[in-house]
């Protein structure tokens, strides 16, 4: 159990440490990227430690469609989004008992076949989907007076979040003196808008829109106002917080964390063991663990055999990679794997699994990276 003190800010909290956890997608609800994971997985283990942490996250169609055990809670929840007044209904679920989750419906903007975009690129009117979410979201703890000491928002999606506590939520008695963390899960994925958009925040434009707010380039970046704003950054390994405060991996946003880095942690991102365990895996045609690898052999003559691959690879080592096609993820070291293809005496062979899409201002075109992969 966690201690009953804890220190925020400069705050000392007594009691029970409260989370509000915003993210995009989590499993088992949805899922395109290891975000999902982290967004399912982390809330149980607050859960463990005597943290009351409750998951907020929009009711697209796919989690519709699931099957979960879902009951509204709020049927007409007033929400700003730019000059207008919309209304949404929130629905709860449990991601493990204990552990509330609350869906944002609004049909118009979340039931849709894919979570941001489609293979043409990005939803046109993101930026109000998610700026619509993260209204509602802050409304929410009113509508259900609970008081977060921590808001822990989750990559570009919910970057306007902290940026937001700054502004018009600053004053709201659920969230006054809320703090924030901000985690970046893939500094690629920037949350890029034009201006001309900018009312569409409900953020004052004097205010927020300059270098050290908003503004990108003469454009609206919803992951630098989550960098801005937030009390802390964190990011998914001790390594990456390095990488992304250098030119290289920085994707432009280096100075900025360059500037921060003294609230910027790297946190090795954790595995559920109760599920990816291959001691228990039901999914598995045999079961393995480190004191008996005879199963991990019996998979990988199923794995062979199932792709219909040579069978003298058994006696081989063999390497496997399932990711999507884009260069962030080290595909370009694939292709150039030339020293690999002569200590192994076999060429790379490529199975194609799934399309998974990103931000298509920052995803490589499938078909491209395929061809390249496949001729290699």
């Amino acid at each position: 159990m966690l201690s009953t003190a804890h220190w925020i800010g400069d705050q000392m909290v007594k009691g029970a440490l409260n989370v509000l956890f915003l993210s995009p997608e989590a499993v088992p609800f949805a899922k395109s990227g290891g975000l999902a994971d982290v967004a399912g997985g982390l809330p149980i283990a607050l859960k463990r430690l005597g943290i009351d942490v409750r998951l907020v996250l929009p009711f697209y169609r796919i989690v519709r469609e699931g099957n979960h055990n879902v009951r509204p809670i709020l049927k007409k929840l007033e929400v700003p989004l730019g000059k207008e007044k919309l209304r949404a209904t929130v629905y709860e679920t449990q991601l493990t008992p204990g552990v509330p989750v609350y869906l944002i419906e609004r049909e118009d903007l979340y039931d849709r076949p894919n979570l941001y975009g489609n293979p043409g690129g990005d939803y046109y009117d993101n930026l109000e989907r998610f700026s619509f979410f993260a209204h509602a979201a802050l409304r929410l703890t009113d509508a259900l007076s609970f008081k977060p000491h921590v808001v822990h928002c989750h990559d570009w999606q919910t970057g306007l979040v902290p940026a937001l506590l700054k502004g018009p939520y600053g004053d709201i008695s659920t969230l006054s003196s809320a703090a924030t963390v901000f985690t970046i899960h893939n500094v690629g994925y920037q949350g890029l808008f034009p201006e001309e958009k900018f009312p569409v925040t409900g953020l004052q434009k004097t205010e927020f829109f300059h270098a050290e707010g908003l503004e990108y380039w003469g454009n609206i970046s919803l992951l630098k106002a989550g960098i801005n704003y937030s009390e802390t950054i964190t990011t998914v390994s001790p390594s990456y917080a390095k990488e992304i405060q250098t030119s290289e991996y920085g994707m432009g946003m280096e100075g900025i964390l360059r500037r921060r880095r003294a609230q910027l942690h790297g946190i090795l991102n954790g595995v559920d063991y109760t599920y990816w365990d291959p001691a228990r895996d039901a999914h598995l045609p045999a079961k393995y663990s480190s004191e008996n690898l005879v199963g991990k052999t019996r998979c990988k003559v199923s794995l062979i055999k199932q792709l219909n691959l040579d069978p003298s690879l058994a006696e081989r080592p063999l390497l496997g990679m399932i990711s999507r096609l884009d260069a962030q993820k080290g595909l370009d070291l694939v292709v150039k794997m030339n020293r690999f293809k002569r200590l192994f005496s076999r060429r790379l062979i490529v199975v194609p699994a799934r399309w998974a899409f990103g931000s298509a201002s920052t995803s490589p075109s499938p078909t491209r990276s395929w061809q390249a992969l496949t001729s290699f």
